[in-house]
């Protein structure tokens, strides 16, 4: 976002309603250039989505500046020398037009981003690497502090952040900040035709074609009950798992040769996954291979993660399940072998919600497995990353069960803490956090407010969780 998109909407609504006010003004009436006004308007409409992306609550001010162009044209036309028999009064459509674009630009202006949308650039560092036996493109950002650290400071812990498939880096960006911000190094990344979209190292946007973004959303919304949505949504895990793989491989072999500048203590390594992500997470956590293979792994963080694997398809025995291509339930759940933090909207209180969308998630809390769930009061399924901030309308469309303290930007800096403060718990706990000379290595626990709920699994031996909540 190159400046506040309040400022383009805010004289998108004065082009049009000036026009819309010369018959009723002798000072507005002799001035002949306003019948350009609402097509700059149009203009200014529709430049809104290349400059500041796809802007869902933008659509209602687009079409009522393009209706608001149909009384002009005749006049357009007059001005370039056309002769034209208007013989329509459209006094009263365009009456009909203002009063309905007035609550669609004051709604565009509502839910307008509270933060610069761009990709942040400092103290970013981007680097395009290749995984050649998937003939793959990863677009790598590198999150680390701009100035160095105080001197004698030990380096930083890294955390490999995975973003969501759909928004990608972009959704992450201002969470990736802050861990940086509370001591982490954070490495975040996108990936060339598999993440929508995925961001170059030059802030270049590669989109996936419509039809793939639909199947990504289609194993979203119906994954966790259609067969079909289901297998999409398996697809995603399996893509996800084999980028964790190839980072973690990249991070131990050539992370700190292409990023001399950032002191990474390689030893201590937290993974945080969103979506299909933290789906894999969970899957790769479960494995005693994998997790002996990274000694270095100390916590997993899941983010309001579908875990589509964790159900299983109708089997041939039962016609009509089959018939209707519903998935039968629940399959087998592997006990996680690494701490994990599952964070969750408060719809996880919900009984519905606790038996469809997080079964699979409250069944790995009821396993032996220090697994500890936490839910922000009023947090929505959205709101644990850029978005209550960078796309408000999105959030207010799926919004938690209860009203929440925390807004906008709130969110940001909330997710950031619950993820530092878990991570501080368990190095705490392993006597890692403090080095031999007294330097934390991350920063101290953050107080948060409002109300998080927590639910513990059954092997959780670390200290209370409300360590989590408490500076």
């Amino acid at each position: 976002m190159q400046e506040n998109i309040c400022i383009p909407e805010g004289l998108i609504l004065v082009f049009l309603v000036l026009p819309a006010l010369r018959p009723y003004s002798r000072a507005l009436g002799s001035l002949q250039g306003l019948v350009w006004f609402p097509l700059l308007a149009l203009g200014m409409a529709i430049g809104l989505f290349p400059a500041y992306g796809f802007r869902l609550e933008c659509i209602p001010l687009l079409i009522g500046t393009a209706l608001l162009n149909i009384p002009s044209i005749p006049q357009v036309l007059a001005g370039l020398g056309r002769q034209i028999d208007e013989g329509i009064n459209w006094q009263g459509f365009t009456l009909v037009c203002m009063i309905l674009l007035i609550p669609s630009a004051a709604f565009a202006l509502y839910f307008s981003p509270r933060v610069d949308t761009r990709l942040s650039l400092q103290g970013v560092t981007s680097r395009t690497i290749r995984d050649e036996a998937r003939d793959a493109e990863l677009f790598l950002r590198l999150y680390a502090p701009s100035s160095p650290d105080v001197p004698g400071s030990p380096p930083r812990p890294l955390m490999l952040l995975v973003p969501p498939v759909f928004g990608s880096v972009g959704m992450v960006d201002k969470v990736c900040g802050k861990l940086r911000d509370h001591g982490f190094t954070v490495l975040s990344f996108s990936r060339r035709f598999f993440d929508c979209p995925a961001w170059g190292t030059e802030g270049t946007q590669y989109n996936l074609p419509l039809w793939d973004q639909f199947r990504i959303l289609q194993a979203l919304i119906q994954g966790n009950s259609l067969e079909k949505a289901n297998a999409w949504g398996k697809t995603l895990e399996a893509g996800r798992k084999e980028d964790i793989l190839f980072l973690l491989s990249y991070i131990k072999r050539d992370l700190q040769a292409d990023f001399p500048e950032a002191a990474v203590d390689l030893n201590t390594l937290f993974v945080a996954g969103y979506e299909a992500g933290g789906s894999a997470l969970a899957l790769l956590g479960a494995s005693p291979e994998w997790c002996a293979a990274n000694p270095a792994i100390k916590g997993l963080i899941v983010v309001e993660s579908p875990l589509w694997s964790m159900y299983q398809a109708a089997s041939d025995a039962d016609p009509a399940a089959r018939k209707s291509k519903k998935l039968h339930g629940l399959g087998p759940v592997s006990r996680p072998r690494l701490p994990i933090l599952f964070m969750t909207s408060d719809r996880v209180s919900d009984p519905q919600e606790r038996e469809r969308r997080y079964g699979p998630l409250l069944k790995i809390l009821q396993t032996d497995a220090p697994v500890v769930l936490a839910a922000v009061d009023g947090a929505g399924p959205l709101d644990y990353s850029d978005c209550p901030a960078s796309y408000p309308l999105y959030s207010a469309l799926f919004p938690g069960n209860n009203r929440t303290s925390w807004k906008y930007g709130t969110f940001i800096e909330g997710t950031a803490s619950i993820m530092t403060n878990f991570a501080s718990l368990l190095l705490e706990t392993a006597a890692l956090e403090r080095s031999p000379g007294g330097q934390p290595a991350i920063s101290r626990r953050k107080g948060l407010g409002g109300t998080v709920h927590f639910e513990t699994g059954g092997a959780w031996n670390l200290p209370d969780f409300g360590y989590i909540l408490s500076p």
